[in-house]
């Protein structure tokens, strides 16, 4: 599991997906918040005191380049990106069903 503090509320994120923006020159976080259901796109400004928390669930290998060349993602949540279009867009989106889904795969995490 990857964490984070967001400099907007100062509160923990916790990570899914890190990707480069299309120019290069930007890093993008996935990433669910407290107060919000589905994930966020947060800017590495945006961030500080990301950590990698010790994680029985899964090795930092498996989440490292499961997407693409230079992405990262969680292979719960790469799982339903690769299978079932429908459930990661309503992850995303926050959507009520879906997010419940993603919670159980994940064990009842953040």
């Amino acid at each position: 599991m990857i964490r984070a503090m967001s400099k907007g509320d100062n509160d923990f994120i916790y990570i899914y997906s890190i990707y480069e923006g299309s120019d290069k020159t930007d890093i993008y976080y996935l990433a669910s918040c407290a107060n919000h259901q589905g994930l966020i796109v947060y800017r590495e400004i945006e961030l500080f005191d990301i950590e990698i928390l010790n994680d029985n669930y899964i090795s930092l290998r498996e989440f490292d380049f499961l997407a693409g060349s230079n992405d990262k993602m969680h292979p719960v949540l790469f799982n339903f990106l690769k299978n079932d279009w429908e459930i990661y867009e309503g992850i995303v989106e926050g959507q009520l069903e879906p997010w419940l889904i993603f919670q159980k795969q994940l064990g009842h995490r953040p």
